[in-house]
């Protein structure tokens, strides 16, 4: 198949931002990907430029604070009910400009009337206060790597896998780096009654589950990891849930195995204390 781009979250963050994150299908390529972000105020365009040629990078945030020297006429209101914004990003593969593609447009809660746009996000906000402020621990975010260098220690592409299981270069994910730049959430966690051990292809892995509810902003998938900053625990993702308004999230909760000492994951280096808090 061919190389292809899926935006596939446009989050509000309060007070004036956006969270936009995009994944890759069949990234074939082994090097540098490149992404170009616009912005629209209507689905046909026309489109404003806001970030060109990023390199290997899954998420932008857009800055919608008004600048002084911008006109009245092109100032975007993200608590506007009644206007829209739109996004769509252009990827560019390690093979060059001649294998671009684009993605789909995508809206920013596009199938929302403007009551529930209100109340989910009311809802959100009021969770990300509770989280951050009350029953909440800060954890750091690390999106495991589907696209990028892969690594020159361990990976055989013959067979497209691993050859190690303790490689320093990829951590098991085959790509150099193994996981994109941090970023920073405030979640809660329920710790398990009893937990038990079990063994993986990999790692020696606790098998009793802790689930955490964070923020619906970044999407979380299996194999991405979250870390206490505070203790270090370090958790692989396993699968996920979502509560819902009208078919649109408003958190979501995952299921994860809290990685043992010795494990993989321990051995990649993290920045604890990390500012890029996202909501």
């Amino acid at each position: 198949m061919a190389l292809s781009i899926q935006i596939t979250k446009v989050t509000p963050l309060t007070p004036s931002a956006v969270w936009l994150q995009w994944t890759l299908n069949d990234p074939s390529e082994s090097g540098t990907y490149l992404f170009t972000i616009k912005r629209s105020g209507a689905i046909e365009g026309p489109w404003e430029e806001l970030a060109a040629d990023q390199p290997d990078t899954y998420y932008y945030t857009d800055d919608l604070t008004v600048q002084p020297n911008q006109p009245a006429s092109g100032r975007v209101h993200l608590f506007s009910f009644q206007r829209q914004i739109y996004y769509r990003v252009t990827v560019t593969p390690p093979s060059g400009a001649a294998n671009a593609v684009t993605s789909e447009v995508h809206g920013l809660e596009t199938e929302l009337a403007p009551i529930q746009k209100g109340l989910r996000r009311r809802l959100k906000y009021d969770e990300w206060v509770l989280f951050r402020r009350h029953n909440g621990v800060r954890l750091v975010i690390l999106k495991r790597k589907t696209w990028g260098t892969r690594c020159t220690d361990c990976y055989d592409s013959l067979t497209r896998a691993t050859t190690k299981e303790h490689c320093s270069t990829c951590y098991g994910t085959s790509f150099e780096g193994g996981y994109w730049d941090p970023v920073v959430t405030y979640g809660r966690i329920n710790t398990p009654k009893n937990v038990t051990a079990q063994t993986s292809s990999r790692d020696k892995i606790e098998a009793a589950p802790h689930v955490i509810t964070l923020p619906d902003t970044m999407l979380i998938q299996d194999l991405d990891l979250i870390i206490e900053s505070d203790t270090n625990l370090r958790h692989v993702v396993r699968r996920q849930t979502r509560t819902e308004l009208r078919r649109k999230s408003v958190h979501q909760q995952v299921t994860t195995s809290l990685a043992e000492d010795g494990a993989v994951e321990y051995s990649i280096p993290v920045n604890l204390r990390t500012t890029s808090v996202i909501q």
